[in-house]
């Protein structure tokens, strides 16, 4: 698995009110070197490599970890024990600039920063940055890069710290109130990538007392209702409580400076006060509005449609007041908190086709080998590097018993590749691209140069194996700007996909030869379904985006960029064919029962007595109470469902308490205070 090399950097963690504590171990014996275009690269097995163009490409360690809900004021403090100081074996290459997939041009730009290169400085100055804060369905995410290895350009020298200690403070603020679904939500997207997973039922937003009337929103015009009611009828009768919204209601009356936003105030209404946790926008730009957004990276520039702004609920996206949303200033939290799908559909008929292929592949798919069928394609993408690395990522990430097809180009291999579509008209369940792009289609390097293209996916003859497709090409998915090739897998009724996630603008290089941001998420979004169990493709989808946030810088970069470009067109609440739901235990297990549920004490803070509302799947369950240091202080056996009481006795002192809820193997936590 990708992420296994992780467990090769030590964590140790302390948490206790109003802060936590960290202690991140290095070991000089695992740091590496190679030497790249007459420079020397470092790795270190956990970590990254991260910067800026023009600065010493060192390996950096991203810490996420999840607080208690509503926390403010958040800080970091570090000491550094342990230095290890040792001669550089060649000059650190810089980073070099960055380029889409599609760029031409053949080399690396490579220029060090003079200010950087020209010091005889320790760079860089401080061991952590990158402090971000941002909300993810109630949750209070913290993060930050901690950089283990500094370099000295002029004296050739390096300074490895084999401890950094990590002290984290915040202040106790408001906690959202959600739906225990919408929590859950939320835990289950952040278990198996967050640093602190354990203390997800602790620093849990509150519960609110209201029981959570939809799931999932399908908004689109009333012209397409009747297609989109047999989506949302199927939704209903599997339990995901589901609402078809007219979007002329939404605007007429809603407030806000355009339709964009007063579809996104709609919906960050529908989140806080109904549960909603799901929303598929029944309809591109000319139906359902969007909102366009200016990219920025090296040099390019682009204005591209950004469904992330229905998604991500934080904020309003444009702090500084100028209508020109979505940019660094605006104070962007950039965490989904609902997942969120477009189906690309102008006319009755595509809804009904987008609602037929929907059906098909939840309700009643073809059988066969399809479904556990992989093609993955890469291309020659810049000298000496194919999207052969991407795809050998995912491939790991697959179940194992799966047929994985692979159709790989070398950088000077001219004879191209054909037999892929083969493969997926015999039916792919998932299928990656890993070529050069543009509003037509995706390409190999050399000849003949279409891997997939809006013709060959107009003549795709898969049916009803019709799987999910995804890219890291540049701008296949840019639906906003004629048809393109996203659109041309949705609108034939021989064929296609049932779930595409391409670009709509430029997919990104990496710090090459470590992978990029696109690619990155395509293996992110492998391994949350297959080796995590977040098999509902939209919360997947989302995570994998997630998963880059805490490594964004703060500006115009590809991490913004592709975090903002990449979009899925699909149901979001679609859970993959061949998919499996984790195994107990696992990170990818919900820490959140989706049986077991505990109300909120009542009543909070607590004086003599606490009650808890419980809700339980078998007759009896243990309900345990614990201090914040983790201590038992109570616990009571045969609890059945209903209204449980605690009398506390002279031992019990003021504090914040935790009740957690067991049964079967499952649990859930509620958080409260003791005031005496």
């Amino acid at each position: 698995m990708v992420r296994s090399i992780a467990a090769v950097v030590l964590f140790i963690s302390v948490c206790h009110a109003g802060g936590m504590d960290r202690v991140l171990d290095f070991s000089l014996d695992d740091l590496d070197f190679y030497a790249r275009e007459g420079y020397m690269r470092l790795v270190y097995p956990g970590c990254q490599s991260l910067s800026e163009p023009g600065e010493p490409l060192l390996p950096v360690k991203t810490v996420v970890l999840v607080v208690p809900a509503g926390a403010g004021d958040i800080g970091v403090t570090v000491d550094c024990h342990d230095l290890s100081l040792f001669a550089a074996r060649q000059t650190v290459q810089p980073c070099a600039v960055p380029r889409p997939f599609s760029a031409s041009r053949d080399r690396e730009i490579i220029v060090p920063d003079p200010l950087i290169y020209g010091s005889a400085s320790l760079w860089p100055a401080a061991r952590v940055s990158d402090l971000h804060t941002g909300t993810k369905s109630g949750y209070t995410l913290v993060s930050f890069s901690a950089a283990p290895v500094r370099y000295d350009p002029v004296g050739g020298m390096l300074e490895l710290a084999g401890s950094i200690d990590i002290h984290l403070t915040w202040a106790d603020g408001s906690a959202p109130a959600l739906s225990g679904d919408q929590i859950r939500s939320g835990a289950r997207q952040l278990s198996g990538w967050i640093d602190n997973p354990e203390d997800l039922m602790a620093f849990a937003p509150h519960r609110s007392n209201e029981a959570a009337s939809v799931d999932m929103l399908v908004i689109t015009s009333d012209d397409f209702s009747d297609s989109f009611s047999m989506l949302v009828d199927y939704k209903n009768s599997q339990g995901i409580v589901t609402e078809l919204v007219d979007i002329e209601d939404i605007l007429s009356a809603g407030s806000g400076w355009d339709d964009a936003e007063k579809l996104r105030n709609y919906l960050i209404d529908r989140f806080d006060n109904d549960g909603l946790q799901h929303v598929l926008l029944g309809g591109d730009q000319s139906i359902v509005p969007v909102r366009m957004v200016n990219l920025y990276c090296e040099g390019y520039s682009d204005c591209v449609p950004v469904d992330l702004y229905f998604s991500d609920l934080d904020g309003t996206w444009d702090a500084n007041g100028d209508h020109d949303y979505g940019q660094p200033e605006d104070g962007l939290d950039l965490y989904s908190d609902v997942s969120v799908g477009r189906a690309l559909v102008d006319s009755p008929s595509e809804a009904a086709l987008f609602v037929e292929r929907t059906l098909d592949y939840q309700q009643s798919p073809p059988g066969g080998a399809w479904s556990s069928t992989a093609m993955l394609c890469g291309a020659g993408l810049f000298t000496g590097y194919t999207g052969a690395k991407v795809c050998d990522s995912i491939a790991v990430n697959l179940p194992a018993d799966w047929t994985v097809y692979k159709a790989y180009e070398t950088a000077k291999n001219s004879d191209g590749f054909t037999t892929h579509i083969d493969v997926i008209n015999d039916g792919a369940n998932w299928v990656h691209y890993a070529g050069h792009g543009n509003t037509g289609g995706i390409y190999w390097q050399g000849y003949p140069s279409s891997m997939m293209t809006n013709s060959i996916a107009s003549s795709l003859t898969n049916g009803g194996m019709a799987g999910v497709h995804h890219s890291i090409a540049c701008m296949p998915g840019a639906f906003h700007d004629g048809e393109c090739c996203a659109e041309a897998l949705w609108h034939n009724p021989g064929g296609g996909a049932s779930s595409v996630m391409f670009n709509t603008s430029y997919g990104w290089e990496g710090y090459i030869p470590e992978m990029g941001v696109s690619e990155w998420m395509c293996v992110y979004l492998t391994e949350e379904v297959f080796q995590l169990g977040n098999t509902m493709i939209g919360e997947a989808f989302a995570t994998a985006k997630d998963r880059r946030v805490p490594m964004w810088g703060g500006d115009y970069d590809r991490e913004l960029y592709c975090i903002l470009d990449w979009h899925g067109f699909h149901d979001p609440t679609m859970r993959i064919l061949g998919s499996t739901t984790g195994i107990a235990g696992s990170p990818g297990c919900n820490p959140l029962s989706e049986s077991v549920v505990i109300g909120q004490p009542r009543p909070n803070p607590s004086s003599v007595s606490v009650s808890f509302q419980v809700d339980l799947p078998s007759l009896s369950g243990v309900l345990e109470v614990y201090d914040i240091s983790g201590r038992l202080v109570w616990s009571q056996a045969s609890v059945e469902p209903g209204v449980v009481r605690w009398d506390f006795d002279d031992s019990v002192h003021s504090g914040v308490y935790f009740a957690v809820m067991r049964c079967g193997g499952r649990s859930d936590s509620a958080r409260f205070v003791i005031s005496r």
